[in-house]
């Protein structure tokens, strides 16, 4: 059955609907369904996954998902990312250890999972994150590059950056913080990148290769909370490119289409 996971209730829903977690599945070819199981059985080969859309819509039919196809099943407060934290419980479960999983996509998660996640063939696993909408995630491993202590990723991210290092011409006036910015925006982690480029924009005047940097690094993020659903933070976040760079295209045209979202959002 379905572990409830690190939000063990959600204040003021009945019982009935907190036995039914909101389940996001992920596949490994990048498709995304939405819906309920009432047992999702992590020993098992399938699960049958009742669809919704994100307004929570009964799609009224259902969908066989092989765990073999899938990346992760993420149990999450909310289909469309909007959710009221204050309504949730944070309680982590019991004997838990920390871990950095890296999966086939690139993408990096921190958290943590049960002492044995190493000898199973899937595990859950509870993003430290509190204020994100993920409550926890069954995680298939054959969607993993690997799973590591957060000990061992450091020291995985330190041999990464040295390499490039290496294989990086230092540009006048580049400092070893501005590269680092660098590396985490070829990594695609944007969050980090950006607070290494400020870090730059604040010990100095920034040059113009910076700005640059910084707008595309702007852009990126809003695009991640886009992905989020998180959309009135990826409407600031677009203005931010803008007062750097009034004419930039690419945002110009995500925000008039954000805005028009969210007012039209608003109406319904």
């Amino acid at each position: 059955m379905l572990t409830p996971g690190p939000f063990q209730q959600e204040q003021g829903l009945s019982k009935e609907k907190r036995s039914r977690p909101r389940l996001v599945v992920h596949t490994k070819t990048g498709k995304v369904a939405y819906g309920f199981c009432l047992s999702l059985n992590k020993n098992a080969d399938a699960f049958n996954l009742e669809l919704v859309d994100k307004e929570n819509v009964s799609l009224g039919k259902s969908m066989h998902v092989a765990f073999g196809d899938v990346k992760g099943v993420f149990t999450v407060k909310s289909f469309d990312g909007r959710f009221d934290p204050s309504a949730f419980v944070h309680e982590m479960p019991p004997d838990v250890v920390p871990v950095v999983l890296e999966f086939f996509d690139g993408e990096i998660m921190a958290g943590y999972a049960s002492p044995k996640y190493a000898q199973e063939t899937r595990f859950f696993f509870y993003p430290d994150d509190t204020n994100g909408n993920n409550i926890s995630v069954l995680v298939e491993r054959s969607a993993l590059v690997a799973a590591m202590t957060p000990k061992e990723h450091k020291r995985k991210l330190h041999q990464e950056f040295e390499a490039f290092l290496a294989n990086h011409v230092q540009r006048p006036n580049e400092t070893k913080t501005e590269m680092e910015g660098d590396f985490y925006f070829d990594k695609g982690n944007y969050f980090k990148a950006l607070k290494h480029y400020r870090e730059v924009e604040e010990s100095g005047e920034p040059s113009s290769r910076l700005q640059r940097k910084v707008c595309a690094t702007l852009y990126n993020v809003a695009v991640c909370h886009i992905r989020k659903h998180d959309y009135d933070r990826a409407i600031r976040y677009m203005e931010m490119v803008l007062a750097r760079d009034p004419n930039h295209e690419s945002a110009l045209k995500r925000l008039s289409q954000l805005r028009e979202h969210v007012s039209k959002r608003k109406v319904q």
